[in-house]
């Protein structure tokens, strides 16, 4: 009986090192045929458990990550530029997927930093000028900074105090009194990101964003799944 468990073991660890290895093998091959994205897949480290609302304030979390391909983006709608360039980006995108019969567009899913502001009234007004089919994404504070961890993903606010000065205030770093009405800028990473269909990580692209590009890397990342 014994000597059973230890062949069971040894097979167990084998298959495991075996599906390790074709997962890293097939993630260099890829990733050297990608011209404006970096793989970022890691089953091992799945998205953590949220519950979010979007602009029609229905629930989403991670299922609905789980419904086919995404562009995932971190934005806030005050944003003076980073933000609007990567929607239009995104929506020329699409254009040019819609134009290629080839190709697919994802669903592009647009998670606010700014929940204070960004109510789901607020986001589903910003959003759908650029496009009707995207999605805003809005919630508790504490949930999207918890979600964008393992995106990598960076924002800080930046507040002026009663001289003037600008202070910077980290993720998660309560607001003082006043601030909603005063307001105040948020500095952040601007990268998109590719989610699987199993609502996995998979791919970022970081900017500034080649749209021409961004599709060839996409066809052949879906392409490849």
């Amino acid at each position: 009986m014994k000597k059973v468990l230890i062949a069971v073991v040894i097979v167990l660890v084998a298959t495991a090192l075996y599906f390790y290895n074709f997962d890293k093998n097939y993630r260099n091959l890829l990733g050297k045929q990608l011209k404006a994205s970096y793989i970022l897949h890691n089953p091992d480290k799945p998205l953590p458990k949220f519950s979010l609302l979007d602009h029609n304030r229905q629930l989403f979390d991670n299922e609905r990550l789980k419904k086919g391909w995404s562009l995932l983006l971190f934005i806030y709608t005050h944003c003076p530029d980073v933000c609007p360039t990567e929607l239009l980006d995104m929506s020329q995108l699409k254009n040019l997927m819609a134009k290629d019969k080839t190709a697919h567009m994802p669903t592009v899913v647009a998670i606010t930093f700014d929940p204070l502001r960004d109510t789901p009234e607020v986001l589903k007004e910003y959003i759908t000028h650029f496009d009707k089919d995207f999605i805003g994404v809005s919630g508790e504070q504490a949930q999207i900074d918890q979600l964008i961890k393992p995106f990598g993903a960076y924002y800080e606010r930046v507040i002026y105090d009663k001289k003037g000065k600008p202070v910077t205030l980290k993720a998660g770093e309560k607001l003082p009194k006043g601030s909603l009405e005063k307001g105040y800028v948020i500095n952040h990473t601007a990268w998109i990101y590719l989610i699987n269909p199993k609502g996995e990580i998979f791919a970022g692209f970081p900017s500034p964003h080649k749209t021409s590009e961004m599709m060839q890397d996409i066809k052949l990342m879906m392409d490849s799944f």
